[in-house]
Formats: structure tokens, sequence, C-alpha cells
């Protein structure tokens, strides 16, 4: 409220110094001797009643059509302005003078030609100037709300990542306790090997960019970790071919490795398999993942699940117009196929 008091109030001053300018302009050119005396600011002030006058009602003509784009009835309302200012002029020199102050004598130096050229002038310096601060104040506002919306934005990604780290902690911590009921010896390397994959997802992910090889080499991490879990004879693949090193955002590889880990693999389904591919060139990064369904939600939808939205939503936010996601929901197999133009190096 106080930001919009002083803009007002700014707006006054500039106003009131604008005019005050002004009728010091006009009372010098026409002053009657030497110095400006008080007629020569009197005669300034009558002379102004029809440029105000027409410079206000422009203003109005301005905020009704210039901007609404209505360029040809603000022309025939600038135009009506124009003569109404002329007439106006006339009207004060020949009777409001004698009105107000009868015991003087004063009349207009400008034909009704003149007049006209004098509006004119003035309303283009006014509306100039009107117009180019709109456009600044414009400009400030949009940048304004570009700010929040970024800000709006980094907010909900930081959200979006944030899920991930439960969920894929919950996940790998099932897994050393599995191991941990068995006394498996791996257990140890296990733990060891989740301590580099954490320390990289807490730490490393945190950069807006990674470079892809490092993605590339959480996966295998991930994927390692995870075939504990799972029986021998399940089928797991992962083929990489990076032609040219880029940087990507962390993470969007790893929720959908993740996605197939937990509905792909389940020990009441036979031929489980994930079947992964990941490769670079020069303009694109093309990811691949494609895992069974199980029996038991072989007639159901896992493409709506939290990870898919997570993901969608994330590549809105880091890659608009630069990805191309396709989620393929069969009856025994779930596939999502990612297309991102990745930013080089």
């Amino acid at each position: 409220m106080n930001m919009l008091n002083g803009y007002k109030i700014n707006r006054v001053l500039f106003h009131v110094l604008f005019w005050f300018l002004s009728m010091l302009t006009f009372a010098f050119i026409f002053k009657l001797s030497d110095s400006i005396g008080s007629l020569d600011i009197i005669y300034s002030v009558f002379c102004h009643v029809s440029v105000t006058t027409s410079v206000y009602l422009n203003f109005f003509g301005i905020r009704k059509w210039f901007i609404n784009n209505c360029y040809l009835t603000y022309t025939v309302f600038t135009t009506a302005i124009i003569a109404f200012a002329v007439f106006l002029n006339h009207y004060t020199f020949e009777v409001l003078v004698d009105l107000v102050l009868p015991d003087y004598y004063f009349v207009s130096q400008f034909n009704f030609a003149e007049t006209a050229v004098i509006i004119t002038v003035y309303l283009i310096i006014t509306t100039a100037t009107k117009l180019s601060k709109s456009w600044f104040e414009l400009q400030k506002e949009n940048q304004r709300m570009v700010k929040e919306e970024n800000e709006k934005l980094d907010s909900e990604l930081h959200n979006l990542k944030a899920q991930i780290n439960p969920h894929f902690l919950f996940n790998t911590l099932n897994v050393i306790y599995s191991l941990a009921l068995k006394n498996e010896k791996v257990t140890a390397e296990v733990i060891l090997k989740l301590s580099d994959i954490l320390r990289y997802v807490i730490y490393d992910s945190t950069q807006d960019k990674v470079t892809l090889d490092s993605e590339v080499l959480l996966l295998k991490k991930y994927i390692e970790l995870q075939k504990y879990r799972v029986e021998d004879s399940a089928s797991i693949n992962f083929i990489s071919n990076i032609e040219e090193e880029v940087k990507i955002a962390p993470l969007i590889f790893l929720t959908l490795v993740e996605n197939s880990f937990k509905h792909g693999i389940k020990s009441d389904t036979e031929n489980v398999f994930i079947n992964i591919k990941l490769n670079s060139n020069a303009e694109k990064i093309f990811f691949e993942i494609e895992n069974n369904k199980p029996k038991a939600i072989n007639n159901k939808s896992i493409s709506n699940g939290l990870g898919l939205e997570n993901i969608k939503r994330r590549l809105m936010i880091q890659y608009p117009d630069k990805h191309n996601l396709n989620v393929y929901d069969c009856e025994d197999t779930f596939k999502v196929s990612l297309e991102i133009e990745h930013e080089k190096s």
C-alpha cells in the first residue's frame, strides 16, 4: 500500500512540475517586458486551459481505445479533441477572461490554425511520454511476473527432486534388509554401493545439469544394487552408447528405471525382464526402457503412477518443447521412450 501511495504521489508531482515548466515557458516567450510579470503568468494560465483539457482528454482516449488497438476510434476522438480545444481557447479569451478578470483585457495571440498546431504538438509530446512510460511499466511488470513464475517453478522442481530421494532410499533399504536377514556376505558391499549412489543423489543432483556419463554410471550402480533383490532368472539389460558428451538434468532416467523395477520385477511372473537403451548423438538423447507386466496388474494401467507424473512435470519445466515422452502400456509389457534435445557442455 505504501509503494502504491508513493507511486501516486510521484505521478502527481511529475504532472505538477511538467505544467509549471510549461506555463513558465509560455510566460517567458510572450512576456510584455524584459522580465516575467504577473500579467504574463495570468496570460499563460489562460492559454493552458485548452492545452491541459486536451491532454487529459487524450489520456482518457489512450486508456479507452489506443491500448486496446482501436486506432480508428482513437484517431477520430483525437481529431475531435483538437477541434474542441481550439474552440475552448477562443471561448477562454473571448468570454471566460472577462468573467474572471473584468478589469483586464486579454486576447489570444494565436489564430485557429496556430492554436490547432500548438494543441497537436502537446498531444504528440504527452502521448509519446505516456506510451513510453506505460511500456516501461509493462516491461517491469512482465519481469516481475517472469521472476515470480521462475521462483515458483524452481520451488516445484526442488519438491519434485525431493520426492525421488525417499522413494529411492526406501527401495534400496529393502534390498539391504533382505540381504541382512539372509546373513549374506555381500551386505557390506551393497551398503558401500548405496553410499556412493546416495552421495550422488544428495549432492551432485542438486546441480541444474550434470554430465550424461555421470547419469549412466549412476544407472549402472543402481541396477547392480537392485539385482540383489531379483531372481537369477530375471533378464536385466542396459546398453548405452554416448557419441558426444552432453549435459542433462539429473535423475530423470533413474526415476524411470525405478518405476520398471517397482512394477516389472515380481516373483509371480515368468519371463521377467527389463531392457534399457540409452543413446546420445550430436542432437538428441534417446532413452528407452521396457519391462514385463506382472499378471496381477495385467489389466490395470501403471502409466499414471507418481514416478511418471513426476517425470512429465519435470520435463515440462526443464525441457519445454525440447522433449518427446511416449508411454506404451500394453497387455503384457510396459514401455517408455524419451527423446531430449541435449545441451552441449
